[in-house]
């Protein structure tokens, strides 16, 4: 009996000892994993999105490596370097389109910060509204900015393989989503008129893509579908909405009383038309299911 307690105790004892040693060798490997620290751009190249109506302003970041906890602010200098943006066959954003700011909304002056405790850090390009919007290039990410570390403060070096992004630039309106169509239509051949609701299923969800600042594409006319079977919806500033005709699609008609509710996200429009000798008069009501911006799935708005 007292044999069994001695071997319980001693293989008690190894185990402690076992565990000892593991905790001390973490410890160790925490305090000696990394032999330098330095700073780097994320990605070659990445494609930003502004969004009207919520700020106009896109974050670019720097990333602080070979550091588990940060406890002193670290300083990286920038310059924007052009030719990263012409030898990929875009065309620079024109220094008036916008400015460089940090956090605060102060000019950056070229300088990145991050932050004591924080282990990336942001300059933020701000667009100018009237002359970015204005400009029909600025739909597509067609300009861009290529960014280039320079130097770092506080840490050990910049990786010369991601020392530089070029970040182009697009943005959408508030109106951009999917939206399940809901509501009604009238169907008119001549010799029979219907009245039919739509499904309103969550999986069968409608597109609003830009064409302009104000004006969105609408791809489904009813219950149709196709590269005709689509209209051009035109917000104004107090919300309601304008319909005409889309390049290439079935002409339409505005029948009035289309609106947004900001609140709600839900669109109303009102529309008609005639298609293979068969009217159609639509009342249809989209409500937002989500959007991808910058490929984030964005659905609780």
């Amino acid at each position: 009996m007292k044999n069994n307690k001695l071997k319980s105790i001693s293989k008690l004892l190894v185990l402690v000892i076992i565990g000892l040693s593991i905790v001390s060798c973490y410890d160790d490997f925490v305090e000696d994993e990394f032999e330098f620290t330095s700073v780097y751009l994320p990605k070659p190249t990445i494609d930003r999105t502004f969004i009207m109506g919520e700020g106009m302003q896109i974050g670019v970041g720097v990333v602080l490596g070979g550091r588990l906890s940060n406890s002193e602010n670290v300083e990286v200098t920038f310059s924007l370097n052009d030719a990263l943006v012409t030898d990929q066959g875009r065309t620079v954003l024109p220094s008036n389109y916008y400015s460089l700011v940090d956090s605060e909304g102060n000019p950056a002056n070229n300088k990145i910060i991050i932050p004591s405790g924080k282990t990336q850090g942001f300059v933020y390009v701000k667009a100018d509204s009237i002359s970015f919007l204005n400009d029909a290039l600025s739909l597509g990410n067609n300009y861009a900015l290529g960014f280039e570390l320079e130097n770092v403060v506080k840490a050990d070096s910049i990786l010369t393989d991601y020392k530089t992004s070029m970040i182009t630039f697009t943005y959408i309106n508030q109106l951009y989503g999917n939206y399940v169509q809901k509501g009604q239509f009238v169907k008119n051949d001549g010799t029979t008129q219907e009245t039919i609701e739509y499904p309103g299923e969550i999986t069968d969800a409608l597109e609003l893509t830009m064409v302009s600042p104000n004006t969105l594409s609408y791809d489904g006319l009813t219950d149709l579908r196709g590269a005709d079977k689509k209209l051009y919806i035109t917000i104004a500033d107090d919300n309601s909405i304008s319909i005409s005709t889309a390049e290439g699609g079935v002409p339409v008609i505005d029948d009035g009383g289309s609106s947004y509710n900001p609140e709600t996200r839900e669109v109303k429009l009102n529309y008609s038309f005639e298609f293979n000798g068969v009217s159609y008069k639509a009342n249809d009501i989209l409500e937002f299911r989500n959007r991808i911006v910058d490929g984030v799935n964005q659905y609780d708005l």
